[in-house]
């Protein structure tokens, strides 16, 4: 249910900010920060994380964008937890200026503690590009992982991000 009413909201929030007279957007865009993760199934926060995403738009408002992301969590001075992801799909952008808003679907694969398996990963998500110039914007954003692990189980973490975000120009 929660997944629908991100999507819902993403949908709305877009089409409430699609321009009619779009001004020209970058070329692409490279972005990068702070990432938590909280995993509903074990009822854990990731504190520790980071994120990078690069992406090369197609469109002023359509970009094929990727992400990876590291989370890390000490359970004891020996033992602890970590989470790598790789993504990369659509991304659709709205707004003019310097406010830009994006919703994008990501899958890719996830990878927990070193573990040599790969799990299927995917990621709705949307957010928030505040732009400082026409090079450089702070980005805020949050969605829903899902990861399906071995057995058939899909195990669920809220992601946010905040970080800053570097733009070519065309």
């Amino acid at each position: 249910m929660r997944l629908w009413s991100s999507v819902l909201l993403a949908v709305v929030l877009i089409g409430a900010a699609w321009p009619a007279d779009a001004d020209e957007g970058p070329r692409a865009d490279i972005a990068g920060g702070y990432s938590l993760i909280y995993d509903h199934d074990t009822r854990t926060t990731f504190e520790a994380g980071w994120f990078f995403s690069p992406a090369l738009n197609i469109t002023n408002r359509f970009a094929i964008a990727a992400e990876l992301s590291g989370h890390y969590k000490s359970l004891t001075p020996s033992d602890s937890l970590r989470v790598h992801t790789f993504l990369g799909g659509p991304r659709f952008i709205s707004g003019t200026g310097a406010a830009r808003f994006y919703g994008e679907f990501l899958v890719g694969g996830a990878v927990f503690n070193g573990n040599s398996a790969t799990d299927l990963c995917y990621l709705p998500a949307i957010g928030l590009d505040i732009g400082f110039n026409p090079r450089a914007a702070m980005r805020i954003g949050a969605g829903e992982r899902f990861i399906q692990v071995a057995g058939g189980t899909t195990s669920k973490q809220f992601q946010f991000v905040a970080g800053l975000v570097f733009r070519f120009e065309k």
